[in-house]
């Protein structure tokens, strides 16, 4: 704070309020985790159990076969470190015109806080589940050449791509946004990771979604199931197979997914090459007359992983607000929860199942889409990551580690000091409690 320098000036007795949206953090995750922070690094234990349990059928005279169960450790390590120090001049303070000096600042403090932990919490979104995108999907048919492989590892598996070719995107059938028209690489690129890629025929197979761990070139990348396990009750444990569902079926002709069996592999694809596909790999345009059908398709994707329909939520900018409140899917009905005016933690309304809360785009992650391009190919447009999820999505620790305020040594001042300890952690269970929009506006 600057001197006064003349002391016939009047000012107002409070200090002016710098506002700030609150946090949204609180309404979205959950503490589930036992323990007590107590230093930056701590560590926080989560056990899951990830394997449905099998119920298997009971013949009289026959031994039951006893089940291995799959527990899993997650940790949660309180990585984030935030301080503040700052001075206020004791002989200033006897002619300060604010009597609320401090509590200004601290009541700053806390506004700039939330909202870094609020980027850092969506910014976590982004590992929800593999196959729980919905943007503009890369699909590249087979025909009468196989495009892709897959060869299991022990982590998973390793995909082969033969060729690259350019592929208009709004020629892919079957994505779940119309295209652009662009031309898009149909190689890996490093904005890839993360995403969910699979392998497809033009028949009736087609393999669960897999999550890209790393890009090793633009023909060659690693994958690995959403939760990152390789063994269990519902692996193809005769085969060895450290991927869900490799020899899987349309559920149509075939079981989805299939039951393992290596021999239905070659009829399902007879005649057909193998294609691929990598899921929300570009930006998809968002509007007041998509948001809609937009939200119900991230509805979709929790309910396909049997996420409970309460404590959903979803975070959009306060660019998508505008939009559903011009959408024609909110009018009337939808009128009353866009202008009643509550809003409580950012949210200010309730659609599609969802609470839905604002959040600036500041806190808000974004990311480069797939390449696109004629020859010369270049990095997609950005396009930022739109989360929903279940209360149970996101666990988030903290802890004030210290506050206090001491005197500054050689000075007639005193120092205003705190120390806040925090992290967050999507569990290997969480994943199937998320979802991502990947979209521009």
């Amino acid at each position: 704070m600057s001197k006064l320098s003349n002391f016939g000036e009047q000012f107002s007795a409070k200090v002016l309020d710098k506002l700030y949206q609150n946090a949204v953090s609180p309404s979205i995750t959950n503490s589930n985790y036992e323990g007590e922070i107590k230093k930056p690094g701590d560590r926080v234990n989560i056990l899951s159990f990830l394997n449905d349990l099998l119920m298997s059928d009971y013949t009289v005279g026959t031994d039951m076969n006893s089940e291995t169960i799959i527990d899993n450790e997650d940790t949660l390590v309180v990585e984030k470190r935030k301080y503040f120090n700052f001075s206020l001049d004791r002989l200033e303070d006897l002619f300060t015109y604010g009597d609320n000096v401090v509590e200004n600042l601290l009541t700053n403090r806390s506004a700039v806080l939330e909202r870094a932990i609020d980027a850092y919490v969506l910014e976590k979104g982004l590992d929800a589940k593999a196959g729980s995108w919905v943007g503009m999907d890369l699909r590249v048919l087979g025909g009468a050449v196989t495009q892709a492989s897959i060869v299991t590892t022990a982590t998973g598996g390793t995909v082969t791509l033969v060729s690259q070719v350019a592929v208009e995107a709004s020629n892919m059938a079957g994505e779940e946004q119309p295209g652009d028209a662009a031309i898009a690489f149909s190689g890996f690129n490093a904005t890839d990771v993360g995403h969910g890629f699979r392998l497809r025929s033009t028949a009736t197979y087609v393999s669960p979604w897999y999550k890209i761990t790393a890009v090793t070139n633009s023909l060659s990348a690693t994958i690995s199931e959403w939760d990152g396990e390789t063994t269990g009750s519902d692996f193809a444990t005769e085969i060895g197979a450290t991927l869900r569902g490799i020899y899987g079926g349309d559920g149509i002709t075939f079981n989805r997914y299939g039951d393992g069996e290596r021999s239905l592999l070659a009829q399902q694809i007879t005649g057909d090459g193998m294609g691929w596909e990598i899921q929300a790999a570009r930006a998809t345009a968002i509007s007041a007359a998509s948001i809609y059908d937009q939200i119900t398709l991230l509805a979709e994707k929790l309910n396909v992983n049997e996420v409970p329909e309460d404590s959903r939520w979803l975070v959009i900018p306060p660019e998508i607000k505008t939009m559903l409140v011009q959408a024609s899917e909110t009018q009337p009905t939808g009128i009353a929860e866009l202008y009643k005016g509550t809003v409580v933690n950012g949210k200010f309304m309730r659609m599609g199942g969802f609470d839905i809360h604002v959040a600036a785009g500041s806190r808000l992650s974004s990311r480069t889409g797939h390449m696109t391009g004629s020859g010369d190919f270049i990095d997609g447009s950005i396009g930022y990551a739109i989360i929903a999820g279940h209360k149970g999505f996101i666990t988030y620790a903290d802890k004030w580690a210290e506050s206090r305020v001491v005197d500054a040594e050689d000075q007639f001042a005193k120092k205003y000091q705190g120390l806040y300890l925090y992290g967050a952690l999507v569990t290997s269970y969480g994943r199937k409690l998320g979802a991502v929009l990947f979209g521009n506006y």
